[in-house]
């Protein structure tokens, strides 16, 4: 057993068992007892009635000594105050706050494309027209304790598509000789992208059935996702092998409250 759970525990029961003890010593010690019959009425009171309710009221509040019993309401007042710490502590204690980490990927200027099945750089002559081909960037050990939390978000598709049949002049400008790449990981709810049909640049998620326009900045065509995939702006290092020119231009995966 963690000895912070137990601790947590211990002091949040502890807690509540002290202040539902207060309450019930408060209710038999302090608080008047003697029963007062009131006959029905209707609801909407009449001023004699407000004005015996506020009377009652400020009999009841007299009769309570809160004002002259400092001690018992300052620790009740005090007791409550610090309730709501505990669950501040729980919620903290679930991880590490996300920071920025849902908006960036392992993707930087300067980090060649390394091809998932041979694992190693890709250069434009292997990506043939018609191809999908599945990269990571480099440095990425795949034994690595973290491998699929950082696939999760750089996983990277590319294509080759004739640079006339590319639409959308930005992607065009991002692309190398027609090779234009695209996070693999759907826009609605994170499910990996592996269908693609050459003849019209789609490629499609099998989970949900969202396609997206490769030729066309990928944009959303059919299906419940939101946005486009993000792309990945790329080009050739002085090696000849296809490098990063930056990360994707929007965060990848699923469309969260905290895009754009």
């Amino acid at each position: 057993v963690s000895a912070l759970n137990f601790s947590l525990g211990l002091t949040l029961g502890a807690a509540l068992f002290f202040i539902g003890a207060g309450a019930v010593h408060w209710a038999r010690t302090l608080m008047s007892d003697v029963e007062v019959a009131d006959d029905r009425h209707p609801i909407e009171a009449t001023p004699e009635v407000k004005a015996q309710v506020m009377a009652d009221f400020a009999a009841g509040a007299a009769e309570s000594a809160i004002g002259r019993r400092k001690l018992i309401r300052n620790t009740m007042f005090g007791a409550l105050a610090l309730v709501p710490l505990s669950g501040v502590v729980l919620l903290r204690d679930l991880g590490p706050l996300p920071e920025k980490k849902l908006r960036k990927t392992l993707w930087a200027e300067g980090k060649q494309l390394i091809n998932m099945n041979t694992m190693k750089p890709l250069r434009p002559e292997h990506i043939t027209v018609g191809s999908l081909t599945f990269a990571m960037p480099e440095g990425l050990d795949p034994e690595a304790h973290d491998f699929q939390t950082q696939m999760g978000k750089a996983a990277l598709m590319l294509v080759r598509i004739e640079p006339d049949d590319i639409k959308d002049k930005r992607q065009r400008d991002w692309a190398h000789e027609g090779i234009v790449a695209f996070s693999k990981v759907c826009t609605h709810v994170g499910c990996p992208i592996s269908l693609y049909e050459q003849q019209t640049h789609h490629v499609l998620c099998p989970c949900h059935q969202s396609t997206f326009d490769l030729s066309d900045g990928a944009r959303v065509i059919f299906g419940p996702a939101g946005h486009p995939l993000p792309q990945l702006r790329i080009g050739v290092n002085s090696e000849g092998n296809l490098e990063a020119l930056g990360d994707f231009d929007e965060p990848v995966g699923a469309a969260f409250w905290e895009r754009g």
